[in-house]
């Protein structure tokens, strides 16, 4: 007994969740019920946990929660809360604790898959066992794609999907598997090679599905049947349900020739035909059909047509429970399940108790499972002596709404009829005035960017002093006739309005009643969305989560979707990131499988005087979204006070430039007084730069100990500085590295390219103790040019000479084909001087324009050289001064013998 409860019948408002968890990990179920004086209590497997044989397994109970610290094979199974006062116990929905593992790739040999040009690739990947199940990644041309990429496409059962492929698409494909929970990776122990064949004319043959097949899917879950045709000319695909022809069918979506159903319903159980025809051979050879089963949780009803009964009497329980397929049905009194006896007589649909006594009293339950979810209704038994009259009127019975398995989160929105029962009141012990309840305060907002249901959101306003039994909503869409109405528990403040036309105006109203009647109504307008247009991307990345406190271990994270990319959002996805002590800096998986319609969650299970960030994804049928920008740090409370700034900076221990932009940082940093860190902050800036708002500033976060800078200047030395920082402030700052990026590459640069390149400074470049080698070399390569300058006027001499001799080496002077200056650095054994000055001195060279500084400018643009010798600084041009239209030739061989 337990006489210090209420004999309120105690009500879950939290059922714990299934999960599935690496051996090692920890787990964190929780639950709680109204009233807050309720017992609750713990049972693994039927056994229940007290405080000692939880202690023997390492799990904590707790107020609301039940901790499993690291998860061992003694701790695997089937978790159920009991709620208890002295009206009875209730007991909440199994919940499932599971050992995520992955197996290995079976055995398989290469296969050569062949497809005609310009039509859809397959390449099917048989994923291994896992639990959860795994996610595909595929090697593309040495590249590893999680995501839908291109004309890439990865479909929810693994296979990759090439559109309009081509001969680049050739070559070796290779898939793996990936645990999110145990964040295994394993290879497939064989690769597939794609062959693109080239014909005139083909006839149309499917390549996927190879063979008919059935396929099962849970109510409300995306169904995609995949259907990938071959032939030239390429095949027109169509589909077809029971005879139906599909194309017009407001339930689906085609991607490529897939069919898309985005909630699948009882209706779209059937057999599907794919048919594929491009005029060429029989019609009826490229055909294959899909035989679909739709399965449905489990819906319970229970009534009690009499709550109190005398002694002595029977009492029948009635328990209608729907699904698919068929549940399996447990009979439950105080928690506790019911065998057959000569007074308990037990069928799937009824309970029979004879001559019931005071040990009859409490609470009993119909709990139905069915492979797919679970759910469970409950009604209250009075017994009263013999004699005494029973009272006029009904005890509030518990008549429980859908409450599906929480393995499987991914629902559609709840559809009209499937929102719970109403709650039965005795009216009649009620005294005094009662008013009727006032309008409830409708929440939602009037636009939606969904194009097929609402949410529709409200509170209640001030009862009358009698409680809510129900809502009557009504909606329709405006200038229509018809109203479509519901009836709503009082306990819910949600419902979701399905089927509804995409950008319509529909309107709301909806009325509380009570024991005194029903009230006034409520009364708004919204507008649904557009359809959008489907591409083949996942979503955007949500908007920055905002966290708020929900207790001492648990935070709230909300968020705001952005666009789906034309297909709707499956699911979401919450992140965290330790941001001090061990294991931080990792991204880590918080909650999936988040349905679309919730925008907030609860974390539990966070370490007090632990910070945090959390970042959000978004997941359709291609994929999932980016990471949203990460929340702001959140710190629980509890750890004492916040932590000073760190003292001492990250000590850089290894530095090198990988190539002419990319310099890559290795560090160490050792805590003083054990003051944790956030992260650390990287300062570069060129060296020969004094003006500390040049300093760039990359940002680490966690405790990653590496990081490559990037978007450098070639060849340029950089001062590079650190600072380790937390939520009191940064450190000092350690030591200072310079480094230097490496040289661009010797490439020799097409005429037209040499003819358009600029200096990085027109000024010349400042002078830096590094560039004393190329000093040298410049002013040995001034004197070989000033050596080559002295011979120009005997080459003039010469040209004016033998102008009439040698006049075919002269360009005519009205068409002159090429720039009148060219330097060209080649490899001779020697230095050589050659000059052609094919033009009269007397007469101006139409397209060279000489500057003051005697620069050549061809064509009115300056020329510089801008090939230069591997470890040489780019020589300007005002060091080689060239007089007229000569070509000079430069050896470089000489010029390394120099340097």
């Amino acid at each position: 007994s337990l006489p210090s409860l209420p004999h309120e019948v105690p009500v879950f408002t939290e059922e714990p969740l299934s999960v599935v968890q690496k051996l090692g990990g920890s787990v964190t179920l929780r639950c709680s019920a109204r009233p807050p004086s309720a017992n609750i209590s713990w049972r693994l497997n039927g056994r229940e946990l007290v405080a000692g044989a939880g202690g023997e397994l390492g799990v904590v109970l707790e107020p609301g929660t039940l901790l499993i610290p690291a998860l061992t094979n003694l701790t695997l199974g089937r978790y159920q809360c009991v709620a208890s006062t002295n009206a009875g116990g209730l007991a909440s929905v199994p919940a499932n604790v599971t050992a995520a593992k992955l197996r290995d790739f079976e055995q398989d040999n290469q296969q050569d898959i062949e497809v005609d040009e310009g039509n859809t690739a397959v390449i099917q990947c048989h994923l291994p066992e896992s639990q959860p199940k795994a996610q595909v990644r595929y090697s593309v041309k040495q590249e590893w794609l999680e995501t839908s990429k291109g004309n890439y496409l990865i479909m929810p059962s693994g296979n990759l999907q090439i559109a309009n492929a081509t001969l680049d698409d050739e070559g070796p494909y290779k898939c793996a598997a990936y645990n999110p929970v145990t964040q295994e990776v394993k290879t497939s122990t064989s690769t597939d090679r794609l062959r693109i064949r080239r014909s005139t004319s083909e006839a149309a043959r499917i390549i996927y599905p190879p063979v008919s097949r059935t396929i099962m899917v849970t109510k409300g879950q995306r169904l995609v049947l995949e259907c990938v045709a071959s032939g030239i000319p390429t095949p027109q695909v169509t589909w077809a349900k029971d005879g139906q022809d599909l194309r017009f069918h407001n339930n689906t979506r085609f991607l490529l020739s897939n069919l898309l159903i985005d909630a699948a319903g009882e209706g779209d159980s059937g057999t599907y035909k794919c048919h594929a025809d491009n005029g060429i051979g029989s019609e009826s050879a490229a055909t294959v059909l899909y035989n679909v089963q739709v399965f449905e949780p489990p819906q319970v009803t229970m009534e009690l047509q009499q709550q109190e009964v005398s002694w002595g009497e029977s009492v029948r329980f009635s328990c209608l429970a729907r699904g698919k397929p068929t549940p399996s049905v447990v009979w439950l009194h105080n928690a506790r399940p019911l065998a057959s006896s000569p007074r308990h007589r037990l069928s799937a649909r009824v309970l029979r108790v004879i001559n019931v006594g005071p040990q009859d009293n409490g609470l009993y339950q119909c709990m139905a499972e069915n492979g797919v979810g679970s759910s469970q209704a409950a009604a209250r038994l009075v017994t009263l002596p013999t004699g005494v009259p029973s009272r006029p009127g009904k005890l509030p019975s518990i008549l429980r709404p859908l409450s599906p398995d929480k393995v499987l989160r991914e629902q559609v929105p709840v559809k009209p009829g499937a929102t719970g029962s109403v709650l039965t009141l005795d009216c009649s012990e009620l005294t005094g005035q009662i008013s009727v309840a006032e309008a409830p305060v409708i929440l939602s907002q009037p636009r939606t960017v969904k194009a097929d249901f609402y949410d529709l959101t409200w509170k209640p306003r001030h009862d009358g002093g009698s409680p809510v039994m129900e809502y009557i909503v009504k909606y329709r869409k405006v200038q229509a006739s018809e109203w479509t109405s519901s009836s709503i528990s009082g306990f819910l403040h949600k419902l979701t309005l399905a089927k509804l036309q995409p950008a319509s105006l529909y309107e709301v109203e909806m009325s509380a009643k009570n024991c005194a009647g029903l009230g006034q109504p409520a009364m708004m307008t919204f507008r649904t969305g557009k359809v959008p247009s489907p591409r083949l991307s996942p979503p955007e990345a949500p908007d920055k989560p905002t966290i708020s406190m929900a207790t001492e271990t648990s935070a709230y994270v909300t968020w705001i979707p952005r666009g789906n990319r034309g297909f709707p959002i499956q699911s979401f996805r919450v992140e965290f990131k330790k941001l001090k002590g061990k294991g931080g800096g990792e991204w880590e998986e918080a909650v999936t499988n988040i349905p679309p319609q919730r925008l907030s969650v609860e974390i539990t299970g966070l370490e007090k005087g632990m910070s945090y960030k959390f970042r959000v994804l978004a997941v359709n049928v291609i994929g999932a979204s980016p990471p949203s920008a990460p929340s702001k740090a959140y710190t629980v409370v509890g750890g004492g006070r916040p932590n000073e700034r760190p003292v001492d900076g990250p000590y850089i221990t290894y530095n090198e430039a990988i190539n002419e932009t990319t310099i890559i940082l290795k560090w160490t940093y050792t805590a003083v007084n054990n003051t944790p860190v956030y992260g650390f902050y990287i300062f570069y800036r060129p060296t020969d730069s004094d003006n500390d708002s040049d300093y760039k500033k990359d940002v680490v976060e966690g405790d990653r100990y590496w990081h490559s800078i990037t978007d450098l200047q070639p060849e340029t030395a950089y001062d590079i500085k650190m600072q380790s920082f937390n939520e009191g402030g940064e450190s000092e700052f350690g030591n200072v590295v310079i480094l230097e990026t490496k040289a661009r590459l010797n490439q020799r640069p097409s005429p037209s390219e040499a003819s358009s390149q600029r200096p990085e400074h027109p000024g010349g470049p400042v002078p830096r103790p590094s560039d004393l080698p190329y000093l040298i070399v410049g002013v040995v390569l001034g004197a070989l040019v000033f050596i080559i300058v002295a011979f120009i006027p005997f080459c003039l001499w010469r040209a004016w000479a033998k102008q009439k001799q040698t006049s075919d080496l002269c360009f005519p002077a009205v068409a002159h084909p090429v720039s009148s200056c060219q330097y060209t650095m080649v490899p001779l054994q020697g230095l050589a001087l050659v000059g052609h000055c094919p033009l009269d001195p007397h007469l101006p060279p139409p397209h060279a324009i000489y500057p003051p500084n005697r620069e050549c400018t061809p064509n009115g643009k300056h020329h510089y050289p801008t090939h230069r010798l591997p470890g040489l600084r780019q020589v300007s041009s005002k060091h080689v001064n060239m007089s007229r239209s000569c070509l000079v030739h430069l050896p470089n061989k000489s010029l390394l013998g120099v340097y």
